[in-house]
């Protein structure tokens, strides 16, 4: 299984991004890293119900 991240929601994702890091630097790349950790989750989840 593939996961696809739509355009808009890269758009979504980076706009969240620069919006952290205005308010503290690091915290655009924490917010980053915890929604890719989230995603990856997801995938190993949903790999292991279909197995």
């Amino acid at each position: 299984m593939n996961i696809q991240i739509l355009t808009s929601a890269k758009i979504d994702i980076s706009s969240g991004a620069d919006f952290y890091e205005c308010q503290s630097q690091g915290l655009g790349q924490y917010f980053l890293n915890t929604i890719f950790s989230d995603i990856e989750s997801f995938y190993i989840y949903i790999n292991q119900r279909l197995s």
